[in-house]
């Protein structure tokens, strides 16, 4: 068995004991202008997968923009809830800005997190009704 396969055949075992959560990603867009509000993506189509959810992850450094000035440091970043999930599947990665829906809640993607594994890590806040 080569890395691939074994890095494919965990991806796989811990999505079967970890993402037990049912979620529905719904892709969003901005609108027409600033003024507008963000609206359903059509050119996308929402899809059903699961997932672990967890609220409250701990506060984490995560660089967003990096500044001009290297010795100005981005402080902090606390978001609502963590999601990964088995992404292998997916039609798509989500983008910043997506819904995701578990458990009558709706969460929006703030940011993400990849590694280059098919387990993608997605930080969520709720999402303003």
């Amino acid at each position: 068995m080569d890395w691939d396969a074994a890095e494919a055949l965990t991806e796989a075992a811990c999505a079967s004991m970890f993402d037990t959560t049912d979620c529905v990603l719904q892709p969003r867009k901005t609108g027409a202008s600033v003024n507008h509000a963000e609206i359903d993506d059509p050119d996308r189509l929402p899809f059903d997968f699961k997932g672990t959810i967890e609220l409250e992850p701990p506060s984490d450094r995560i660089a967003r923009h990096q500044p001009s000035d290297p010795a100005i440091r981005n402080g902090t970043v606390s978001y609502d809830a963590v999601l990964t999930a088995y992404t292998a599947a997916w039609p798509y990665k989500p983008a910043r800005g997506d819904y995701v829906t578990a458990k009558l809640l709706t969460w929006k993607i703030a940011a993400n997190e990849p590694d280059g594994s098919a387990r993608g890590v997605y930080y969520l806040n709720r999402a303003k009704a």
